[in-house]
């Protein structure tokens, strides 16, 4: 047992295989040219690029999914939709639930002058929770194709909840976290890093999230 654990740490922790997993789900959905785009009724950024904050200036801290929000922010200025909705969860504190999507909203009304409509869903529980929301209010709002923006690794998952809700979407896919899609050289061996973990981690929570989509029928 301690030579497997020992194994499975090296292989995570001092080769690219975490990341060659990750990459096959990153290249699931082809990269993309923003000019090249197509216009739509409205751009989506899912959460999980930012955590609301009462302790920063801005009212909130990015993570590591943060390409997410300028990723749509770049489709919003290069005029690709008229309306900018925002995805998130939720954030307890104190007995009050803080909105992801409420803060970047907030954000981008009071300091980014943009020519097009904001639009918060709210807390969500999970990406489906998203696509319901969307969903309806794309129906209300006569909504037909939307810039669906969210990291590579999630996009296929992301992609087929959607279809699933009915709402046409284009998938934008970006925060490519594999290093098989960051520049560098590639190499088998290296030092041990944390990173690997981390990747591994991205990799694992997508392979079981779309099994527990598919078996609730959400996909």
């Amino acid at each position: 047992m301690p030579a497997t654990s020992w194994v499975l740490l090296t292989v995570i922790s001092c080769t690219p295989i975490a990341s060659i997993l990750l990459a096959g789900l990153e290249n699931q959905i082809p990269k993309v040219q923003l000019n090249q785009l197509p216009a739509a009724d409205a751009i989506l950024c899912l959460g999980g690029g930012v955590e609301p904050s009462l302790s920063e200036p801005t009212g909130f801290h990015l993570k590591i999914g943060a390409d997410r929000l300028s990723t749509a922010l770049t489709l919003a200025a290069a005029g690709k939709a008229p309306l900018l909705i925002l995805g998130g969860g939720g954030y307890p504190h104190q007995g009050q639930t803080f909105s992801e999507a409420d803060a970047v909203r907030d954000y981008l009304a009071d300091h980014v002058s943009l020519n097009l409509q904001l639009h918060s869903i709210g807390v969500c529980s999970d990406t489906h929770d998203e696509a319901l929301k969307v969903a309806a209010l794309m129906k209300q709002r006569g909504l037909k194709r939307l810039l669906l923006v969210t990291s590579a690794s999630h996009m296929p998952r992301a992609v087929a909840t959607f279809r699933k809700t009915d709402v046409q979407v284009i998938p934008v896919p970006c925060n490519y976290l594999s290093s098989l899609n960051h520049l560098g050289d590639f190499h088998w061996l290296h030092w041990p890093s944390y990173h690997g973990f981390e990747i591994f981690a991205y990799w694992m929570h997508e392979i079981i999230g779309h099994y527990v989509y598919l078996w609730r029928g959400w996909i």
